[in-house]
């Protein structure tokens, strides 16, 4: 018996025999919600034009193998499709290239069937040859993300509009993990031909194509010629302009310099919203955290790890930080994530408690240490500042070092980095992609933390096999509790991601997890 799927799939449902798919969310609390029109100008789409978006820093790569920050995935998920897509609901798994699918009742293999006449953007057809190699490479456990398609044994063609994918054991998250920008569908002879350097000449079937690079400064995208949705994307060329300052933004934002934010500081959002500017906001998707390197002695002991966290002020930093609209962060996990749990021994803010912890550390009379700031990063600075402030108190000498973010990206990346402060968002609402790469410590070696825990590590299995929602539910609550109890991240806040736009820009509605696309975006003239 199989399932096959010619519609949009809910993932709130579980009406599916071998549930590989985002099983029900009853458990969960989450609180994801959208606010703001998030669409800017009214009326119909409008064609052509140029939009300029401004960002705090260039994006890394087009190589979905290696990418590993968010302004390179929103700008591959432009530039590449996918299989499948998360509706803008977060709610749903909607097609894309591919128009349906089947999965076998034991949920050990899903057959894809592959949209017809579908082009790359310099016009060569995509074929069944170039989704297999791609799925392939993206379930390669050696990548940064192969661990989002970890159980995936084996992806081959069945025929030229059909490919199936054989997995190990049934795959809870399955679909929600081949809609992220991990599983974009690329040109296999493209990525042949540039081998190592595919990340810098990407061809893919999206909406928009490479233009022009100039790095550190402006990417430009072109609108695709040969896109396979008719009529779409309406505007002609996109611009990402790199402009690290806060105010800079906002000013150019102000002065139609620029079209779009994609990053809004959050005591800025009431005079945005006075002066006629479209301010999306999307609650619940992400939580700001402290990231530490364990290779750096001494936060390799968990003690010196709950003695920093406790002497996080969470209520002050969301108050007068992110002007109230950041909440204290319970959880490594967004509140609207799936199983997302908040009542698993969260640290607060004590520091008596904070005391007690460093006396039972390697370094009970204190120590120093540096934490990494995005130069320009008013909000992180001042999360910086307060935090060095409460850890003066208990004998914990903080150093601050703002680097351009770019640079900040790649100290990270390399693990030459002490801590970081630094938002997460998942791809989606399942948490099996931050549970995943955070306490598996094969994908990114703990995200970069160091972190080892084999309990963790045979919890995040698990949950990716189990298809009762329950069961599973159990199973993120007990990760979240070793998360909270040996505190390799510490959550700082969660806060909103904010988005702002000028009254000519519309259809910009970032989803429920604050991804967004530009395919549905027009700019009036």
């Amino acid at each position: 018996m199989s399932i096959k799927v010619r519609r949009p799939f809910a993932l709130a449902a579980v009406a599916v025999v071998g549930a590989v798919a985002i099983s029900a969310c009853g458990s969960s609390t989450g609180t994801g919600t959208s606010s703001g029109s998030g669409s800017g100008a009214a009326g119909n789409p409008v064609s052509g034009g140029t939009l300029t978006v401004a960002r705090t820093a260039d994006i890394f790569t087009f190589d979905p193998y290696n990418t590993q920050d968010d302004r390179s995935i929103f700008t591959e998920m432009d530039v590449y499709d996918r299989l499948v897509k998360l509706g803008s609901d977060g709610k749903t798994i909607e097609p894309e290239l591919a128009t349906a699918w089947k999965i076998a009742s034991d949920g050990l293999s899903a057959t894809f069937d592959l949209r017809p006449n579908v082009q790359f953007s310099d016009g060569t057809p995509l074929t069944a040859d170039d989704v297999t190699y791609s799925l392939t490479r993206a379930a390669d456990q050696k990548g940064s993300w192969g661990f989002l398609l970890s159980p995936v044994k084996k992806v081959t063609k069945v025929s030229d509009s059909q490919v199936k994918l054989t997995l190990s054991k049934p795959f809870a998250p399955l679909l929600p993990a081949l809609s992220t920008f991990a599983a974009s569908i690329y040109s296999k002879a493209n990525a042949l031909k540039w081998g190592t350097q595919m990340g810098q000449h990407p061809l893919g079937t999206g909406a928009f194509a490479l233009q022009k690079w100039d790095k550190g400064t402006q990417l430009e995208l072109d609108k695709n010629t040969h896109y396979w949705q008719a009529g779409k994307p309406y505007l002609d060329k996109v611009i990402f302009k790199v402009v690290a300052d806060d105010n800079s933004r906002i000013l150019q934002l102000q002065s139609g310099a620029a079209d779009l934010l994609d990053s809004v500081p959050s005591g800025q959002v009431a005079s945005l919203k006075q002066k006629n500017l479209t301010v999306s906001q999307v609650n619940g998707s992400a939580v700001v955290s402290v990231i530490l390197n364990e290779a750096k002695k001494p936060l390799n002991d968990p003690n010196v790890r709950l003695a920093l966290s406790w002497a996080l002020d969470r209520d002050s930093i969301a108050k007068s930080v992110y002007s109230g609209l950041a909440t204290p962060a319970k959880s490594l996990l967004p509140s609207s994530t799936l199983y997302y749990d908040g009542n698993q021994q969260p640290a607060g803010f004590d520091l008596a408690k904070a005391k007690q912890y460093l006396q039972q550390s390697t370094v009970p009379s204190g120590f120093n240490f540096n934490v990494t700031v995005p130069s320009g990063d008013a909000a992180t600075l001042a999360t910086a500042q307060v935090w060095q402030a409460s850890l003066k108190q208990i004998g914990v000498t903080l150093n601050i070092n703002q680097l351009e973010a770019t640079t900040a990206q790649d100290e990270y990346n390399t693990e030459k980095f002490t801590a970081r402060i630094s938002p997460w968002t998942n791809d989606t609402p399942d948490p099996d992609e931050l549970m995943g790469v955070a306490l598996d410590y094969k994908p990114q070696n703990g995200l970069h933390t160091g972190f080892h825990d084999e309990q963790a590590r045979t919890l995040v299995t698990q949950g990716r096999a189990e298809t009762d929602p329950a069961k599973r539910a159990a199973i993120y609550s007990q990760m979240q509790l070793i998360a909270n109890q040996q505190q390799p991240f510490l959550p700082i806040v969660e806060v909103p991601r904010l988005f702002a736009a000028t009254p000519q820009v519309g259809g910009f509605a970032p989803n429920s997890q604050g991804k967004y696309g530009l395919v549905n975006v027009w700019k009036t003239h």
